[in-house]
């Protein structure tokens, strides 16, 4: 009895163990290849490679979150990168910001 109590133990404390996700990068690692993707990004549709360094990637919820914004002609390009654990691409958003976008259209019309 002691034996199969101590064997589900031990198979909960592995499982609970199995089921937590770490990071397989480090911080700069993860910003290195969210700073590639989202210069690849941001040349495909704006013709632009703005992002060069910035501040560190972030694990936050099992998953790398890197954001950055630059200056490019009258306005900004911003990036939101976001990728799993294990620094596979989940998500690569690049947005250029200019005067009209950043308004609510609400307050454009006065």
């Amino acid at each position: 009895m002691k034996i199969s109590v101590i064997a589900v133990f031990a198979f909960l404390l592995i499982g609970c163990e199995s089921s937590r996700q770490s990071a397989s990068l480090t911080s700069e690692q993860a910003k290195t290849v969210a700073i590639q993707l989202a210069n690849q990004k941001a040349d495909t549709l704006y013709h632009c490679q703005p992002f060069q360094d910035g501040q560190p990637a972030k694990f936050t919820q099992g998953h790398w979150v890197w954001c950055d914004t630059r200056g490019y002609g009258h306005g900004d390009v911003q990036a939101t990168v976001e990728l799993a654990a294990n620094g596979s691409t989940n998500s690569v958003d690049v947005e250029l910001l200019d005067g009209q976008n950043q308004m609510p259209r609400s307050m454009r019309a006065f």
